[in-house]
């Protein structure tokens, strides 16, 4: 669906376009997962697509920085451990999950991913599904799902180098980035490389932010330095013009420091302030292998598979931290998580008929955590989460679609091992078996899509229900919190029904319009309860239990187009989001209204773009007290195209300087410089 910058309207040169193509490659089709129409395979899904060629220009480097583009979906800031966050209609990041080429990807303990590890780079797209996404996803995606595309090579050799600077408010360098994407298409084979890498010593806060006993200087935000490195490599074979098996690897090594609150709240070691924090991450690592594969069966058959097993390795470090002075390493510290999820995926795609599309898939994957705090014995938690999904796709004629699905997820804890105190032994820690527990949950969605005129010409309606759940993490069931929180092995899942109506076109001289209205009832949310308890230090505890309930209602409105030499686009959202069962408690880390608007000047090879990012404001503490206020930011960017493709780019972030925040107390970068450059082969 439209509404995103998309891969199509975003540029409207021609030459620039395929000179475009010609750098960023092709799409990874295989690792694409949409609902389809039966006759023309166009995608039905309530997405938002962002191409490669726009996450360039307007220097998204991250997964975060990238979504923060899409309608409906806003950036958000975990101030706490310092992660790049996202929500989707006011869904977080456990709601929403993140694939990359259809495979899922997170921290298998707490669900806990960190999107400013993620690069760009190496992708040809990004979609966002809203709500009413495919059923062929798999379990947990409650709110939607974000789908990670990489590149797969379209010419005999083609690729690109690029790198670049970045530099502070006052001129001096504190950022450097450089990739490469190698690439090539043989006639029954072909491989793809990309490989990347950045660096930031620290940013620089804005010059109105007043220094005080944590963040003592007015320009070097403290211990916000962070790295990161990826290497992502596959190789393709094809047969014949139908089938294709790929086989590859991604590895990340990630390092990052944790700005600790800087905010208006008092830092204490507990109660009612900020906790006093230093942390830092000297890892996180992931290391991704995956084969997948399409086979066409027969002329109305097609299977799909997919295998993975996924690592992850993190240890974090806590440091004394009181008044401004850092001291040793904390109690308890280091934190070690050795996880790794080992899973498949089949999907058939059977044409019943030349208008009617019957898509069957099982899903099937073992999460397993490991972890240990200084030096203490290893805790051991392992899931095992299955899958089976029915989607159908019928047309009526050419100009209206349905789409029916159904399916049903289940997950079983097999282990459950944990380190700590409990009844039987409430005083000595000592590793012992939780109760084990299980869940399962019944999916179903159901859309209508009209053409409306001859061909479309006038657009596209639609409409869509689904119900969508998530299962509790490993996390949510067992933690103790140091012995503050009652396990509570027998979570049920999470359930929110989405309801949608929404129309897109392409009007007048290629102008595209998307808007959607939309609500989501959300029930069985996870909330700790406090309860009165003898298997705890303290005289009451916390326990997770399934007693939320909350409303979500907003609209979506995307348009872009062009005028002479301006290419124009801009996103608008409106969001409000209810917590039913507890008023007194107002939802985090959304603002109620997001707009994102750019323009870009063309004169030859010269351009020239401006955009800006404005919000309202958003609470940013549990109880709603705190406030990250409302905020516009501007960016400019101006960049010179050689015959040869090579383009140079420099520009200025947050123009005027802002001081702002996503998190209350947890101020973002002030005005600061960058230069890039990149050259396709």
């Amino acid at each position: 669906m439209l509404g995103a910058l998309s891969a199509a309207q975003a540029q409207t040169n021609n030459e620039t376009e395929a000179q475009a193509q010609a750098a960023n490659g092709g799409v990874f089709t295989l690792g694409e997962i949409t609902v389809l129409a039966p006759s023309q395979d166009v995608n039905l899904s309530t997405s938002s697509v962002l191409s490669q060629q726009t996450m360039q220009e307007h220097r998204a480097q991250t997964v975060s920085e990238a979504l923060n583009l899409v309608p409906g979906v806003n950036a958000a800031y975990a101030g706490a451990r310092g992660e790049q966050l996202f929500y989707v209609r006011g869904f977080d990041r456990l709601q929403v999950p993140v694939y990359v080429d259809g495979i899922p990807t997170y921290v298998p303990y707490d669900g806990r991913i960190d999107l400013g590890h993620f690069t760009t780079f190496d992708l040809s797209r990004l979609e966002v599904a809203k709500g009413f996404s495919s059923l062929i996803y798999g379990p947990n995606a409650l709110g939607g799902a974000v789908n990670l595309i990489t590149r797969r090579p379209v010419k005999a050799f083609e690729g690109e180098v690029g790198g670049g600077i970045g530099l502070s408010r006052d001129g001096n360098a504190n950022e450097y980035r450089a990739y490469t994407n190698l690439g090539g298409k043989q006639e029954q084979w072909w491989y793809q490389v990309g490989a990347s890498y950045i660096k930031r010593d620290s940013f620089d806060l804005p010059s109105s932010f007043e220094p005080n006993n944590v963040q003592q200087g007015k320009g070097e935000r403290e211990n916000s330095r962070r790295q990161d490195k990826k290497i992502n490599v596959k190789l393709g074979l094809t047969p014949n013009a139908t089938d294709e098996y790929v086989v590859g690897i991604v590895r990340q090594e990630g390092e990052k420091g944790q700005p600790t609150y800087a905010g208006s709240l008092p830092l204490t070691g507990s109660g009612s302030g900020m906790r006093a924090r230093w942390w830092q991450w000297p890892q996180w690592d992931k290391t991704s292998f995956f084969f997948t594969s399409q086979t066409e069966v027969t002329n109305q058959l097609t299977l799909r598979t997919r295998l993975y097993h996924d690592k992850f390795e993190n240890m974090l470090v806590g440091y004394d931290y009181r008044n401004g002075v850092v001291g040793n390493v904390g109690s308890g510290f280091p934190s070690y998580y050795d996880d790794d999820t080992t899973g498949f995926s089949v999907e058939g795609d059977w044409r019943v008929a030349d208008r009617n599309l019957l898509r069957l898939a099982y899903h099937y994957k073992d999460d397993v955590h490991r972890s240990s705090d200084d030096g203490t014995p290893w805790s051991h938690f392992k899931d095992r989460t299955q899958s089976l999904a029915l989607e159908n796709s019928y047309e009526f004629n050419d100009g209206l679609s349905v789409v029916a699905g159904v399916s049903y997820n289940e997950r079983k804890s097999i282990t459950a091992r944990n380190y700590g105190t409990n009844a039987g032994s409430p005083t000595r820690p000592s590793l012992y078996d939780e109760p084990k527990g299980s869940n399962h949950a019944v999916n179903y969605q159901f859309g209508v899509f009209q053409s409306l005129g001859q061909d479309g010409q006038w657009g596209q309606l639609r409409a869509s229900v689904a119900s969508k759940s998530r299962f509790a993490t490993m996390m949510e069931r067992y933690s103790t919190r140091f012995g503050q929180v009652i396990p509570n092995p027998d979570l049920k899942s999470e359930r929110a029904r989405h309801y949608e109506i929404g129309y897109s076109a392409t009007l007048l001289n290629d102008w595209t319009i998307d808007t959607a209205l939309f609500r989501s009832d959300v029930k069985d949310s996870i909330q700790n309860v406090t309860v009165p308890s003898d298997q705890c230090k303290a005289s009451t505890c916390d326990q997770p239990q399934n007693v939320g309930r909350a409303r979500h209602e907003g609209l979506e409105l995307g348009l872009q187009g062009s005028v002479g030499a301006w290419d124009l686009s801009g996103n608008y959202t409106w969001l409000r989001r209810k917590n039913l069962s507890n008023p007194a408690l107002r939802p985090t880390d959304t603002p109620r209204q997001k707009l994102f608007a750019s323009a870009r000047w063309n004169y030859g090879p010269w351009h020239v773009t401006g955009s800006t990012e404005a919000s309202s404001k958003r609470y940013s503490s549990s109880n709603g007290a705190q406030v990250a206020h409302g905020f516009a930011i501007y960016h400019l960017k101006g960049g010179y195209r050689f015959v040869n493709g090579t383009q140079i780019d420099a520009g200025v972030r947050n123009l005027g300087d802002k001081l702002y925040s996503y998190s209350e107390g947890y101020p973002l970068a002030g005005r600061n410089f960058f230069v890039n450059v990149n050259v396709p082969f």
